[in-house]
Formats: C-alpha cells, structure tokens, sequence
C-alpha cells in the first residue's frame, strides 16, 4: 500500500499517532509501537523527521533539495514508513520532512495529535544518558500523552501498570490505562506505593486498608470500564523502585506529571522522571487535562504520497 493512501477509502481520524524519527534503534521500535497503536485505536499515522536549518549570520535557512542531511532524512522517512506498512499495512501512514529543533516541532505537533510517541535516546544521545533531551523536552510538557519507547519491542505480556497516589485531586494516567488496557484486552496492575512509619500496627493491616482505600479511588474507572478488573498492587517502599520492578512483566507504564513548574523535574514529579529513566517496557506520561501545553514554533512540513 503506498504511504498516504486512505484506508478503505475513509480518512482516518482527525487526531493522529505522531511518532519522531532519526534512524537510531530507539526510534524505530517507537514507529512499531507507534503503527501497533494507531491500529488499535483506528486512528492514521504521522512520521515525522526534523532536520536542523542551516544557520548563517545567525538566520535559519532551508537546506537544498540535495542537500546531504535532506537526502538523509528523507531516507530515514522512506525506511520508517516501509517498517510500518509492514508492520501494519491497513494503517494509513503519512510522513513529514521538517526543519528546526526537534523538540519544539514535535511540541507543535502535538498540538493535533492522539499522542506522540519517540524512542528513549537518539543517535546523539550520549552513552551514559539514559533518556534523550528531545523525550525529556516532550514529556509532560505537551497536552496529549508522550510514549517513550525503550530499545526494540519485547514479547507481548498483556498487562498495563499504572502508578497512583491517592493523594492526588486528578488522576490523569487512569484514563489512558484504563482505555489501553480496553483497547489490548490486557490486565491492568494498579500500583500504590508506600512508606509511612508502621508504628504498632501490623504492616499487612495497614496495606489492606490502603488497598481498600485505592479501590476506592478506582471506582469511577471500573463503573466506566467494566470489561477491565484491575489488580491493585499495594508495595511498602519507593515508588518508583515498585513501578520499575512492575515493568518488567508489562506492556506499558502509564505514569502521571504535575502538569507546573518551569523545570522539567517539577513538571514531571521525580516518580514519572525516575520511571522514564528506568523502566524496562514503553513509559506513557499523561498530563492532567485543562493545562496550557508547551507551545511550538517553526512547524513546516508535507505528507508524502
């Protein structure tokens, strides 16, 4: 099927899956999760590379059309989109050459986007960094979710961990999970830590009534999702430590951001940081709806037929 062409004759949604690309490992096992969850939700896919402009004087210019990074990028583009016709030939794919800071232009496209999806680290990352600036930059500053994708695709576990803290007046990771989980026909894992002082009382006892506690921060989601039965996992200890450990036998990860502050740790809270950095499986970070999200600028691009 050629790139762009309409999937049995209809357009698709309005609100694609957005997945970036720069010819690392990382970035095309987020084009396999990327066209896995368009499908799954009936939505189109948007591939998109960004190629720096050319600075002279201090001015941006578009490169030439025979321009070596052009040519490089337009590659990437054409082997990012073979992979997901193979992958996923029903899902209508679309991609786009653009010109500025990646981060900031996938931040504009996320603007129209279901969500966006990028690999942990690109080709430019260093070796001792375990998550890439251009997946920081996204992370809980854009109103839609961002996927980080680690590494290549592992075996299919059929569950979805999610973190909660029933402290929080919102929960927006719960409706990402709770509709991924739908989606997949996967167990959702529910994943409440704790580390309170015990005191004189048993520490089973005081899991259970957190347990309960959780259940009951839940019930809104299982009346709305009845098909999906979440296990609650109550774990005396650092949170992310629980939901790192839980990440192993998982699909996904959906954590939660704060959604403010003016600094990428503040956005994200330190357990949605420290789950980014070190999970084993896809992190998903959802932001709270209702926020401003991070604006965008230099957006210039076309699809590809």
């Amino acid at each position: 099927m050629a790139h762009g062409e309409e999937r049995d004759g209809l357009t698709g949604m309005s609100e694609p899956v957005v997945v970036g690309v720069d010819g690392s490992r990382q970035a095309l096992a987020a084009v396999l999760w990327a066209v896995d969850d368009a499908e799954r939700h009936g939505r189109d896919l948007r591939i998109v590379h960004v190629v720096p402009p050319v600075v002279l004087g201090g001015r941006p210019y578009e490169r030439a059309l025979d321009d070596a990074a052009r040519e490089e990028g337009e590659r990437m583009l054409t082997e990012a989109a073979d992979l997901a016709a193979e992958s996923r030939a029903d899902v209508r794919t679309t991609t786009e050459l653009l010109y500025g800071d990646a981060t900031e232009i996938l931040r504009a496209q996320a603007v129209d986007a279901a969500a966006v999806v990028v690999g942990s680290r690109g080709l430019n990352g260093f070796a001792g960094l375990l998550l890439g600036s251009v997946a920081m930059g996204l992370a809980g500053q854009v109103a839609v979710p961002v996927v980080v994708v680690h590494g290549a695709p592992a075996v299919m576990r059929r569950e979805i961990v999610a973190g909660l803290d029933p402290e929080d007046d919102v929960h927006p990771a719960l409706d990402y999970a709770f509709e991924e989980a739908r989606a997949r026909g996967s167990r959702l894992r529910v994943v409440y830590a704790w580390d309170m002082p015990s005191g004189r009382l048993d520490p089973e006892i005081i899991a259970q009534a957190l347990r309960e506690r959780a259940r009951g921060v839940l019930a809104p989601w299982t009346e709305r999702y009845p098909m999906v039965e979440p296990a609650v996992s109550v774990v005396r200890g650092n949170a992310v430590a629980a939901l790192c450990q839980a990440s192993v036998r998982a699909d996904l990860v959906v954590v939660g951001s704060r959604g403010r502050g003016t600094i990428r740790s503040a956005v994200l809270g330190s357990v949605s940081h420290g789950v980014l950095h070190h999970a084993s499986c896809p992190v998903a970070v959802v932001r709270a709806a209702g926020l401003t999200p991070a604006a965008g600028e230099c957006r210039e691009g076309r699809d590809r037929g």
